[in-house]
């Protein structure tokens, strides 16, 4: 494997990392949205929608350079400069390592998910009420797209890593 495939598997993890982390924060900014200090602010408002945009747009920058402009990331940071040996010796596909962190990731959206979606569950059916009148229903249903991700992840993993795969040969 050389270098240049190494930190390009490298920064795609990173890339897989910030994507599946960025989607913590849609649920907090529903929260914030509905509720601005207790009240309806105009001023608050328009300041928590700024932040809010300016977050999701740092993300999806982010997200792309680092899932499908890795190359790039690579000439900048001139990473695979001062290394003795132009190769590492491992006979592992930079695909197949990539599946594998796909794999493991949507394991881990899984397992850390489920606890919580069953504890919201439970509440809900233990209160009786309608899901509209749920105070948590955001989370449920958040906690919910999180374990179809993660179970999307594991069941599809091959098809996930060629989309990556393909986007990044475009750079």
């Amino acid at each position: 494997m050389e270098i240049k495939t190494f930190w390009t598997i490298i920064i795609k993890l990173i890339g897989l990392w910030i994507l599946f982390s960025g989607f913590e924060i849609i649920p907090q900014f529903t929260m914030t949205i509905s509720f601005v200090q207790g009240e309806v602010n105009t001023a608050a408002l328009l300041y928590t929608w700024f932040i809010m945009i300016s977050v999701l747009i740092i993300y999806a920058f982010l997200i792309y350079v680092f899932l499908f402009r890795s190359q790039w990331i690579i000439q900048v940071l001139k990473l695979e400069k001062n290394f003795n040996e132009a190769r590492i010796d491992v006979n592992i596909k930079s695909t197949a390592v990539l599946k594998i962190a796909v794999i493991v990731m949507g394991g881990v959206l899984l397992a850390d998910n489920v606890p919580h979606f069953l504890s919201r569950l439970l509440t809900f059916f233990q209160q009786s009420e309608q899901l509209k009148d749920y105070r948590e229903s955001s989370w449920l249903a958040y906690y919910f797209i999180k374990l179809m991700i993660g179970l999307l992840l594991l069941t599809n993993a091959k098809a996930v890593t060629k989309y990556i795969d393909k986007e990044s040969v475009s750079d």
